[in-house]
């Protein structure tokens, strides 16, 4: 709009303004003028700017205090009260608050200068639950379902090596092992814990941790038992009969398939173990995983009920059993 118009119509609001005066009001005006005693009254002071100034800028209320978040060496203090509590063997390095419990009871993540790191809790009796375990239950939840809920893990950096943590646990076992792969994998029978390693360019093995120390399983062992490793193949584990068979008359054979049948009065595991090629072969091995008998296929027939799954000569009308005599 331009201010010509704009002017007008201000002009015409001023106009009528002044024809709605009374006449008497008018009147009294004109008399005002002419009275040499008048003195006008000073014009109220116009204050509505400084009140709309306060009602558009009020003064803001007082924030709550908040309580200082607690510094670092006070988390580390604070975890290493329930880690000790609850008879975990770490010496705190690190910690961060997680919050609190349903039941209202501080949790904490702790990294550790040694070791598994853990969550910890301020229950009563405190509770210490080691960041690598789980992990290994995280994994095993996944691989049955991508998209499941693993619930608390843990996320503090240190807390994220599993691999670190289980090479110490595999060379603590006496494992000539460097480790690339590893996990906790569930619980034996008797309560232990167990682990799996993938060890660099050989066969792996499973950690069991009892009361006395460790023991270990090699995954070439497990194939006999129809398990299987998950960080070491098939082809590996076969591979690995070549360091058991060395030196016997099986030294040869091309392992692709093994079964374990027991153990005799020796205390030696006897595997069945069949070749890419020829007959297999029952093996008797010691526990240092060395085989210490050899026998054929053709040699094994009365022991265990033969092989099963190795190529045994075939049985002639000569060689034959004789058929029982019925009983009466």
């Amino acid at each position: 709009m331009s201010k010509i118009p704009f002017i007008a119509v201000i002009g015409g609001v001023f106009a009528l303004s002044l024809a709605t005066v009374p006449p008497a009001a008018a009147q009294s005006a004109g008399d005002q003028a002419t009275d040499p005693t008048f003195q006008p009254e000073a014009p109220a002071e116009d204050n509505s700017r400084r009140r709309l100034g306060r009602h558009e800028r009020p003064r803001a209320a007082p924030r709550p205090t908040q309580p200082a978040a607690p510094k670092p060496e006070e988390l580390v203090a604070s975890a290493q009260v329930i880690a000790t509590s609850a008879g975990v063997a770490c010496q705190v390095t690190e910690a961060s608050e997680l919050g609190l419990t349903a039941a209202q009871e501080a949790a904490y993540e702790a990294a550790c200068a040694t070791g598994p790191g853990y969550i910890l809790i301020a229950s009563t009796p405190p509770q210490a639950i080691d960041c690598v375990l789980l992990s290994g239950q995280a994994d095993i939840v996944r691989a049955a379902d991508p998209a499941a809920d693993v619930g608390q893990q843990c996320v503090l950096p240190a807390n994220q090596n599993v691999v670190a943590v289980v090479q110490a646990y595999a060379t603590e076992a006496g494992l000539d092992c460097t480790v690339d792969q590893a996990s906790a994998i569930g619980k034996t029978d008797d309560d232990h814990l167990l682990y799996e390693v993938g060890c660099q360019s050989q066969d792996g093995y499973w950690l069991e941790k009892t009361p006395t120390g460790w023991t270990t399983t090699a995954c070439w062992e497990l194939l006999g038992r129809r398990t299987t490793c998950r960080f070491t193949s098939a082809e590996t584990s076969y591979g690995a009969w070549k360091a058991v068979l060395a030196g016997t008359p099986a030294a040869a054979c091309d392992v692709r398939q093994t079964r374990v049948m027991g153990k005799d009065s020796a205390g030696l595991t006897i595997y069945e173990i069949k070749c890419a090629s020829g007959d297999g072969y029952l093996a008797r091995v010691s526990a240092d995983r060395h085989a210490q008998r050899i026998h054929t296929c053709a040699e094994a027939v009365n022991i265990g009920g033969g092989c099963q799954i190795g190529v045994a000569p075939a049985a002639t009308t000569e060689d034959a059993p004789a058929a029982a005599a019925p009983t009466t």
